[in-house]
């Protein structure tokens, strides 16, 4: 991986209206694991991940390259929210902690706002869907969080 120069942010697309344990949260990274590999990947794309309560997950280790933006994995941390924003809205307590770990990361690896994009941002894709990116584009006004 080297030095962490970008931080990127996704989303998985599928819908997460029915999530209420960590066990759901728990089954969608698997199920996301066995499409990544089935990719020819050696793990999932993403280094963490977010469910819609706000408990933010392991995902690829930090040290290992993400796949998870092509051309733009070199150096870029890669940040998934489960649900599918282009038909539902995040969470609040995911978006907190969203917000919490984009800072807390951006510190750590002296990211500066700038470089803090969402898929779309370095990307043809709809990814990270459009109520999340509204959420962040937002957020950057105001200059509240790390996104920039």
């Amino acid at each position: 991986m080297g030095r962490i120069e970008r931080i990127t942010i996704h989303h998985d697309a599928m819908p997460s209206s029915g999530f209420r344990t960590a066990a759901d949260s728990k089954d969608r990274l698997n199920d996301i694991l066995r499409a990544h590999r089935n990719n020819g990947w050696a793990d999932i794309g993403y280094h963490y991940a977010i469910d819609p309560m706000g408990n933010v997950w392991a995902a690829r280790p930090v040290q290992l390259q993400g796949a998870h933006v092509r051309d733009w994995n070199e150096r870029n941390l890669g940040i998934m929210m489960m649900g599918n924003f282009m038909h539902e809205q995040p969470t609040p307590r995911a978006t907190a902690a969203l917000q919490a770990l984009v800072a807390s990361e951006s510190a750590r690896y002296r990211v500066p706002s700038g470089r803090v994009a969402t898929h779309r941002e370095l990307a043809n894709t709809a990814c990270p869907g459009d109520s999340l990116q509204r959420q962040i584009n937002a957020s950057r006004s105001r200059r509240d969080s790390g996104f920039g």
